[in-house]
């Protein structure tokens, strides 16, 4: 049942939200193609310095998405929402003005802290309206748009300058930051449902959540669903070197996102059972890994899949009897967790027994996590 009161409040809101994740992660995804040039005078060699650069804006959204969460459930998940584009622009605008590797870093690390921030507000803000399923598939829809759209548009602009693209989404930011302004001052701060003396017992409770009987297969799920996507994403490159071109790969690539665009659309729009829903992004993830070993159509497989995971398992959480803000920020949390972690571990396979196997390896653990109790998911189901 919505808490809106305020004539067009709910549609303010999905506006300000659909903006922002767009333009957010865009200039999270601008960073990539130019990691190399960025990376330059990084004291790591191999990659290595590149990899900390990226890493960084994980490790900043890993140590901040529950405290944040918590916070933005006694203090507003809109303010909190503001807070996220704000930490974002700051870091945007010290990668862009700095060349001092070190700076570049900590940077990434502050944009990680405002998805930190964002994230678990957006997605409590979305849970608590009218056609919660379908506005949260939409909103997965722009998240990759923005994903796809950062990595193209920085790599056609990277011949001009290698951070136009990020002068290019930081100069979207600005206004879309003023919209957030506006919409903060016409709706709230958002629903508080935590007192403030309490903040800082509920994130000492948290682990109570995180091991609860039936939400640790959730958190799971989350974990293993988008790591096991990352492994992918980060290998596949090093796996077709010399075979495929850039362009054919890029293109590739992007192909996960316009996956996952089109099956969040369309599992936001169909009244279809939670854990049936993660049951089936599950398998098509798990046969798209499966598949991309033999030929990279099985990248678009995967990002189908996991945009019908993510429906799934957002709009299972918002049902959980857990306040929303700390809920998503676990549920973020977990999800950020796999794309840090699940990739290293891949990657440290590779020497022992090839690429392929890695990928197999990784497909079958994912449809084997179908076999998951998924008892909130189902009680999830019957409530309206």
């Amino acid at each position: 049942m919505s808490n809106y009161k305020k004539p067009y409040g709910q549609s303010l809101d999905r506006l300000m939200l659909y903006l922002l994740v767009f333009v957010i992660m865009g200039l999270s995804d601008a960073v990539i193609p130019v990691l190399p040039e960025l990376s330059n005078n990084g004291p790591l060699p191999d990659g290595g310095s590149s990899s900390l650069i990226f890493s960084s804006f994980f490790i900043g959204a890993l140590l901040t998405m529950i405290l944040f969460g918590v916070l933005a459930d006694a203090y507003g998940h809109r303010l909190f929402v503001v807070i996220g584009v704000l930490l974002t622009l700051i870091s945007g605008f010290i990668i862009i003005v700095n060349n001092d590797f070190w700076i570049i870093v900590i940077a990434r690390f502050i944009e990680g802290a405002g998805c930190g921030a964002f994230f678990p507000s957006a997605f409590a803000l979305l849970s608590g309206m009218d056609k919660r399923e379908q506005y949260i598939g939409e909103f997965n829809f722009i998240l990759n748009l923005g994903l796809a759209v950062g990595l193209k548009v920085t790599g056609m602009l990277a011949n001009t300058g290698i951070k136009n693209g990020l002068i290019l989404f930081e100069g979207l930011m600005a206004p879309i930051f003023m919209i957030s302004i506006m919409v903060l001052i016409n709706n709230g701060l958002g629903e508080t449902v935590l007192k403030k003396s309490e903040v800082f017992s509920t994130i000492a409770k948290s682990k109570k959540a995180i091991i609860h009987p039936q939400y640790y297969q959730i958190w799971l799920l989350s974990f293993v669903l988008f790591g096991s996507s990352g492994v992918l994403i980060a290998l596949y490159p090093d796996f077709v070197l010399g075979v495929m071109t850039t362009d054919t790969l890029g293109t590739y690539l992007a192909s996960i996102y316009a996956g996952a665009m089109v099956t969040s659309l369309v599992a936001g729009r169909m009244q279809i059972p939670k854990d049936t829903l993660v049951k089936a992004g599950v398998v098509f993830t798990g046969i798209g890994a499966l598949g991309a070993v033999f030929h990279p159509i099985g990248l678009t497989l995967m990002g189908a899949g996991s945009g019908l995971g993510l429906v799934g398992l957002v709009t299972g959480v918002s049902y959980l009897n857990i306040n929303k803000g700390l809920a998503m920020g676990i549920f973020n949390t977990c999800t950020y967790a796999g794309l840090a972690m699940v990739p290293i571990f891949g990657g440290l396979l590779i020497s022992t027994v090839g690429y392929s196997s890695v990928f197999i390896i990784n497909g079958v653990l994912l449809i084997l996590m179908v076999l998951l109790p998924m008892s909130a998911l189902s009680q999830a189901n019957s409530i309206k």
